[in-house]
């Protein structure tokens, strides 16, 4: 791998086709994830209606795509969250807490809609692969 070279890292294939974006893109020591939602990709149906499990079925997909990529939640930089509710703001913090280690990322939380019906949070990051 050249130093500026682009790296796909997986693929999110949307109702069973073709993957249409990748699970992460990496260029040099930086890994940037797609948002991932608690979506079952083969059938565009969301995995739960509950907020705490929908959380970490995201959570979990974040982690399984920074150790396929040689990073961990210990490297991630950033973290962008979407929540269609407000009043899941003080989950999201417990959760939250819960897989990112101390000294945490910076981190923006935005209360926004979806096009997929049902989803409660959507979750990006920016992350470091160590060397």
């Amino acid at each position: 791998m050249t130093p500026n070279e682009k790296i796909t890292i997986g693929g999110l294939p949307v109702g069973g086709s073709e993957p249409i974006l990748s699970a992460a893109t990496r260029w040099g020591d930086l890994l940037f994830l797609s948002g991932r939602a608690a979506v079952d990709t083969a059938t565009m149906q969301v995995t739960s209606a509950d907020f705490e499990e929908q959380t970490r079925f995201v959570l979990d997909s974040i982690v399984d795509v920074l150790r396929e990529a040689g990073s961990g939640p210990e490297h991630v930089l950033r973290v962008v969250c979407y929540l269609v509710d407000r009043d899941d703001f003080a989950a999201w913090n417990r959760i939250y807490a819960e897989y990112f280690p101390a000294p945490r990322p910076a981190r923006t939380t935005m209360v926004a809609d979806f096009a997929v019906e049902g989803l409660l949070i959507e979750v990006e990051v920016t992350a470091g692969i160590p060397s």
